[in-house]
C-alpha cells in the first residue's frame, strides 16, 4: 500500500474551485480536478459525513438490478440509465488506481456478480421489475442466466419466504463504500489536496457571481468556482445567495442499513437482492469484508435531512432479511448502523449543471445512483468547469421544467401498484372479508383526492406522491412550486422536455 502525504488540512483563503461535500460525487471530481491539474482544489465537508448518503451506501454496482418497468420507457429515464451503464464500466480502472491507496485489509471491491431473487411476499411489482430486468439484459445485450434459486451460496430463507425465480447477472458486484471513500480521501492527499474537516454554513455572493464560502467558523474562502455537491442539503445551501431561483425541489430520502457480524451457516459470497419494491429499492445483502454483510433496504422520503432511524424501519429491515435472505441472520451481531440521506429531487431526475449566478455549479439529485455514477458525473462536471463539453446530456440542468415521463392516471396507477407492495411486504392485514380489489380502490381513492387538493396535473412519481400524501409540510411545500410553476410568467422560456423526450402525455 503507498504511503500518502498527510492530509492538507490547513484553511486556505483563496482557491480555484471549492467543492462543498465529500461524498462520492465531491471526492471523485476533486481526484479528476487534480489529475489534470486544474490548480488549488479545496474539498469541505465533515469527516463524519452525518446524515450524507455515500458514507451509508451498499454501493452495489449494479445497472440492470435497479431496472424497473420505468427505466427504459421515455427517452429521459433511458438516458438516466445510460449514464449508470457507461459509469460501471469505469469502475475496474477506479478500483485498480485506488487500491494501493486502501486501509480495510481486504479488496476495495466485495462481491463480482448479483443474484436477484423474485419470491412471493411484496405485489405484482417484484413481478413486473423482475420481468423488466430480464427485458433490458437482452435488449443491452448483457449476460444473465436463470438459476434454482437454492444454488445461491448463502442464500437460506425461511420457507414461506422462499424464492420463485432467481437470475444470475456476472459483473454487477459492489464495492466497500467506506473502503472507498477512504481511499480516495488518502488519494487526494497525495495529490495535494486542500480537505477541511467542516461544514460551509453559507455561499458568498457578489452581484451577479458567487465568489466564495464561509465556513462554519467563519472563515471565508475566495473561489473562482464553487461546486455544490452536498446531496439532500444542497438546495438549502444555494438558497443562501438566491432564494429566489426556481430549483426542482430537493426532498431527503432517508435510509437505514446495518452491518452485521456472520455467527453462523454459509457465507453470502455475491450480491443477493430482490427487484426493487414499493417506494424503495430492494431488500439486499452485500457482503462487508470478512465475516460481515450488509443488509440494507429502507426509503422514506422525510421533511428534513436527518440521522434520526425509525424503529418501524430498523424492525422491517432486520426481520424481513431473516425471513427472505436466510435465517441465520437472526443470530448474527450487529457490530454498525448505518443511515444516510439520498438526493432526491421532485422529478426523480439529477440536477447537474451550472446555474444561472456565475461561478456556481451543482451537483446532485442522484436518489440511489450517486456512488455508482460518480467516476463518470466526475468527468462531466470537470469538463464543464474548464468550458468543455460534457459527456451527459443537457436536459439534467438544475433550472429547467420537470421531466415527465406518466400521466396523471399513469401515477395513480403506480402508487397504487407501489402500495399494494407495501401493504404485504409489511405483513399488514385487513378485514378478512376486504379483496385486493377493495384495497387498490381504497389507494386510488386517496391518490386522486392527493391530486385534486395539489390542484395540478403534473404526475408525481409514486414515491413523491407518498410523500406528498403523507406529509402536510411536503404537500405545502410541493403546492407552493406547482402554483410558482404554472404561475410564473419565465416558466414559459425554461427548457421543456416535452415533444418525446421525456412527456408521455
Amino acid at each position: 500500500m503507498a504511503r500518502p502525504n498527510p492530509a492538507n488540512t490547513e484553511k486556505p483563503t483563496q482557491a480555484d474551485v471549492v467543492i462543498v461535500g465529500n461524498g462520492a460525487l465531491g471526492l471523485f471530481l476533486a481526484e479528476e480536478l487534480m489529475e489534470r491539474q486544474a490548480g488549488a482544489v479545496v474539498v469541505v465537508g465533515p469527516s463524519d459525513r452525518a446524515a450524507g448518503a455515500s458514507k451509508a451506501a451498499g454501493a452495489m454496482l449494479g445497472c440492470f438490478g435497479e431496472v424497473t418497468a420505468d427505466s427504459l420507457r421515455t427517452h429521459a429515464s433511458r438516458t438516466r440509465f445510460e449514464i449508470g451503464l457507461r459509469a460501471h464500466d469505469r469502475w475496474p480502472d477506479v478500483l485498480n488506481r485506488l487500491e494501493e491507496y486502501s486501509s480495510t485489509g481486504f479488496p476495495l471491491q466485495v462481491a463480482t456478480e448479483s443474484h436477484v431473487v423474485l419470491n412471493a411476499i411484496g405485489a405484482d411489482l417484484d413481478s413486473i421489475n423482475f420481468d423488466a430486468m430480464i427485458k433490458a439484459l437482452d435488449e443491452y445485450g448483457k449476460p444473465w442466466a436463470e438459476i434454482d434459486p437454492k444454488q445461491i451460496p448463502g442464500f437460506k430463507p425461511r420457507t414461506d419466504a422462499r424464492a420463485l425465480r432467481a437470475i444470475h447477472v456476472p459483473g454487477e458486484g459492489a464495492v466497500d463504500a467506506r473502503g472507498v471513500l477512504a481511499a480516495l480521501e488518502a488519494r487526494l492527499d497525495d495529490l495535494g489536496t486542500t480537505r477541511i474537516d467542516q461544514s460551509v454554513r453559507r455561499l458568498i455572493r457578489d452581484g451577479d457571481a458567487v465568489t466564495g464560502v464561509e465556513l462554519n467558523d467563519g472563515h471565508i474562502i475566495e473561489a473562482g468556482s464553487v461546486v455544490v455537491a452536498v446531496g439532500a442539503r444542497s438546495e438549502a445551501l444555494v438558497r443562501t445567495v438566491a432564494d429566489d431561483l426556481e430549483l426542482i425541489p430537493m426532498i431527503a430520502g432517508l435510509g437505514f442499513a446495518m452491518i452485521a457480524q456472520r455467527t453462523g451457516g454459509e457465507p453470502f459470497r455475491s450480491v443477493v437482492r430482490t427487484p426493487n419494491r414499493g417506494f424503495a429499492c430492494g431488500l439486499h445483502v452485500v457482503p462487508a469484508g470478512p465475516g460481515r454483510e450488509y443488509l440494507g433496504a429502507t426509503n422514506r422520503l422525510v421533511d428534513d435531512v436527518s440521522s434520526v432511524t425509525w424503529v418501524g424501519d430498523a424492525r422491517y429491515l432486520a426481520q424481513y432479511a431473516m425471513q427472505q435472505l436466510d435465517e441465520q441472520i437472526a443470530r448474527h451481531e450487529v457490530v454498525g448502523w448505518l443511515s444516510g440521506n439520498r438526493p432526491v429531487t421532485f422529478d426523480g431526475f439529477p440536477m447537474i449543471g451550472w446555474l444561472p449566478i456565475s461561478g456556481l455549479y451543482l451537483m446532485t439529485g442522484t436518489y440511489r445512483d450517486g456512488f455508482h455514477c460518480a467516476p463518470l458525473l466526475a468527468t462531466h462536471v470537470a469538463n464543464e468547469l474548464q468550458g468543455q463539453p460534457g459527456d451527459i446530456d443537457s436536459m439534467f440542468n438544475p433550472v429547467r421544467r420537470p421531466i415527465e415521463i406518466r400521466t396523471v392516471e399513469e401515477s395513480v396507477e403506480d402508487y397504487v401498484i407501489h402500495s399494494m407492495a407495501s401493504w404485504f411486504e409489511t405483513g399488514a392485514e385487513a378485514a378478512p372479508q376486504m379483496t385486493t380489489t377493495q384495497l387498490e380502490a381504497y389507494y386510488r381513492a386517496r391518490a386522486r383526492e392527493a391530486f385534486e387538493q395539489l390542484g395540478t396535473d403534473y404526475a408525481l412519481g409514486p414515491d413523491v406522491l407518498w410523500y406528498v400524501e403523507g406529509s402536510l409540510v411536503g404537500a405545502r411545500r410541493i403546492a407552493r412550486y406547482l402554483n410558482r410553476l404554472r404561475d410564473s410568467a419565465t416558466t414559459t422560456s425554461l427548457t421543456s422536455v416535452g415533444g418525446g423526450i421525456g412527456d408521455s402525455r
